[in-house]
């Protein structure tokens, strides 16, 4: 395990992490680990969103309203998540990103568990606590270690695949979620081995978490990759040659204040747009089932392939077509993109509001999943092609910082609102919930138009530095 090193030594703290990390053996192991990333980030999703198809049972056995379990949905996550992970990110900047990964998970798969055990609305708060406590050691790790595995041509296809994960891991949760409460809701309890006895959403939990076990033994499998970037140009022994040579300052968050016409922007845009994200997978099986009598044993399979085809294929495709125009010369192409797909998502949100029928409403939320795929897939790219290496891990906290504070905090919160304070019906929660993410759409789109000029110069100015 490599030691944390201080800030403002480059060249001594690379010439002690190199040793202790392990140089990536091609582009096959590379994608080995991405993949193995990418199955930690679905686990993850996979206990963050199993609550969106528990509204209803846990609503009704622990006595909460819709604002009160947007609290355990969205702000016991969230708070916890974001500034647990402003020093996680720092903490994955300076020691061995691998084992930070492996500690988080027994945490947070630990803590999913634990919500098999709640009784009432104080207990259900401390375990979703701990598990964003947990989540939050991941994708900093993750997103540093992909940047040191990946050349930047490669980049924006490997950190989609990870990213990915979001929609792997909410499918999943849908569709293996709906199908086990469906299957034990009959039979009134289930009962596990050593465990005890549980109730339909109670199992839920416990069916979810119970797969971290292997999987926290796989990511041993893991070798901590050199660190590379702007302070770590050269490759291979190159870079540790090249990090034995006199250097300056290691940059720090000034660097981000310096530039904060491309970064706020750039920041701000995914959080507002993760609104979205955030809305739907908390309260979409809430409105079948609520307005259109639709069981959990239905919405959540038709939910879930929904997000596998649409969701993965907008993020894959956003990959390619990033790649290929960077290739090309293209510099703010990825930011083009999402701005793009942003747009379209005001659309689909007024559409999803005024479905007249399940059928209308389930276009458009799989037009709204395969759009907003690809402003999710291309944000921490575009972030991490303008953000030295000793500053990823803590950008990127910053980033999810951001995305739960606003995204998982407001946008199940503002939905539930909007339902008990506004429209005074639970059956109206559609309407809300389109109409929230048409808003949360437009101010991301505003965002990101902004962000075009800055960040052309800036990334100009980071390939100069390179070269």
């Amino acid at each position: 395990m490599s030691l944390p090193y201080p800030p403002g030594r480059a060249s001594a703290s690379a010439s002690r992490l190199a040793p202790a990390a392990a140089t990536p053996s091609g582009l096959g192991y590379a994608y080995y680990v991405a993949i193995i990333l990418l199955l930690a980030y679905t686990l993850s999703f996979v206990d963050r969103q199993i609550l969106g198809l528990l509204v209803q049972p846990i609503k009704k056995d622990l006595q909460l309203s819709d604002w009160v379990f947007s609290i355990v949905h969205g702000f016991a996550f969230a708070i916890f998540y974001t500034f647990v992970g402003i020093f996680l990110g720092r903490l994955a900047d300076r020691w061995n990103r691998r084992n930070l990964i492996i500690i988080g998970m027994a945490i947070w798969v630990v803590a999913t568990a634990a919500g098999g055990y709640v009784t009432g609305f104080v207990s259900l708060f401390v375990a979703r606590m701990f598990v964003g406590i947990g989540e939050a050691s991941l994708s900093p790790a993750a997103y540093s270690m992909l940047a040191d595995y990946f050349p930047p041509e490669r980049r924006a296809r490997a950190m989609s695949i990870y990213t990915s994960g979001v929609y792997i891991g909410s499918a999943t949760a849908f569709i293996v979620g709906g199908l086990v409460i469906q299957a034990t809701s009959q039979a009134g309890e289930v009962v596990f081995p050593l465990l005890g006895s549980f109730k339909p959403w109670q199992a839920a939990f416990i069916f979810v978490a119970l797969p971290g076990i292997p999987l926290v033994a796989l990511m041993y499998t893991v070798r901590e990759p050199l660190r590379r970037g702007l302070a770590h140009a050269a490759a291979g022994k190159a870079a540790q040659a090249a990090a034995a040579q006199p250097a300056g300052p290691a940059p720090d968050l000034s660097y981000v204040l310096r530039h904060k016409r491309a970064f706020v922007p750039l920041l701000l845009a995914p959080g507002i747009t993760a609104m979205i994200t955030f809305g739907v997978t908390a309260w979409l099986p809430a409105t079948f089932i609520r307005q259109w009598g639709w069981t959990p044993g239905e919405i959540g399979p038709a939910y879930g392939v929904i997000i596998l085809t649409f969701g993965i294929g907008g993020m894959l495709l956003s990959g390619l077509l990033a790649d290929h125009l960077t290739a090309r010369g293209k510099l703010v192409g990825s930011v083009v993109i999402s701005l793009a797909a942003t747009a379209v998502l005001v659309l689909t949100g007024l559409a999803l509001a005024f479905a007249p029928s399940p059928t209308v409403a389930l276009v458009a939320v799989a037009a709204t999943t395969f759009f907003l795929g690809m402003p999710v897939a291309l944000a921490p790219p575009i972030l991490q092609a303008v953000t030295p290496n000793q500053l990823r891990g803590q950008v990127t906290s910053i980033y999810l910082l951001l995305i739960n504070l606003i995204g998982l905090g407001m946008g199940p919160f503002l939905v539930a609102f909007c339902t008990d304070f506004v429209l005074h019906d639970e059956k109206s929660v559609g309407l809300s919930l389109g109409l929230v993410s048409a808003l949360a759409a437009a101010l991301s789109v505003a965002c990101l138009a902004s962000a075009i000029g800055p960040y052309r110069r800036l990334v100009a100015a980071t390939s100069e530095n390179k070269a």
